[in-house]
């Protein structure tokens, strides 16, 4: 199951989400943290349950933001 399969397993858990954070008018920050932290755990189940993908240590948040700004800045 490639990266369209495990986004499509993750659909009705990130629009859930989406839901309730319009719902309840969190911030912008805290909405994409939300569904980057959605989309591990979407890639986590399907880690358990094939194991020949890529089932590398899961990233923080924070790290992906300081990891992406980097690469924002030396370009």
């Amino acid at each position: 199951m490639g990266i369209v399969g495990i986004l499509m397993a993750g659909l009705p858990y990130i629009l859930f989400l989406a839901i309730i954070a319009l719902a309840t008018g969190c911030s912008s920050d805290t909405a994409k943290r939300t569904a980057f932290e959605t989309l591990q755990n979407v890639h986590q189940q399907e880690c358990m349950k094939n194991p020949s993908i890529d089932c590398g240590k899961r990233e923080s948040y924070d790290v992906y933001m300081n990891k992406r700004k980097e690469l924002e800045t030396s370009e």
